[in-house]
């Protein structure tokens, strides 16, 4: 496979763009100092939008795995392809860790998740000590996810304009120029 298809792609730009507003809510609820109602607000958003980011995440490693990744569209050096195949695996694992890490979270709090009025989860049982492991890796696998996230498109980039290869564009455009 030298290219992604049309699925392909609208399974990467929309959960990278779900999972940026995601990252922003949840570092916006962590360093934002924001009142208590806009917290639980943005909260209770956060919440939802995880258990959707769950399945949606599932499906997208799943069709990931199933398809396989694209060949390099240029020659790379082993150490490069050794790097790209471990960022995407890091990045891959981190959609499905951190909406199960904060499902945990959530069902070990004492408090439902309401998923946007469709359904409520309710919480399991209140026990902090693994409420605050879930919340704890929540937290360091957000931090793996925004450096790999960097390194990702940092590499993107690179191909893009120092490489001048195809890389980038057919992640957005799915085809190869000859």
């Amino acid at each position: 496979m030298k290219t992604y298809n049309k699925l392909s792609r609208l399974n990467h730009w929309s959960v990278a763009i779900f999972f940026m507003v995601m990252l922003i809510a949840g570092l916006t609820l962590e360093y934002g100092g924001l009142s208590k109602a806009d917290n639980f607000t943005l909260l209770k958003f956060h919440k939802a939008m995880g258990v959707l980011l769950f399945l949606w995440g599932l499906w997208r490693v799943g069709y990931r795995l199933v398809q396989g990744f694209a060949e390099p569209v240029s020659i790379v050096e082993r150490w490069q392809q050794i790097a790209s195949k471990a960022i995407h695996n890091l990045l891959l694992l981190a959609v499905v860790m951190m909406p199960v890490s904060g499902l945990v979270m959530a069902l070990f709090s004492g408090y439902p998740t309401d998923v946007f009025g469709l359904v409520t989860i309710p919480s399991i049982e209140k026990i902090d000590s693994i409420s605050m492991f879930a919340r704890s890796v929540h937290k360091w696998v957000a931090y793996a996810f925004i450096t790999a996230l960097f390194l990702h498109i940092g590499a993107a980039l690179k191909h893009h304009f120092i490489n001048r290869d195809q890389t980038l564009t057919r992640m957005i455009f799915g085809k190869i120029q000859k």
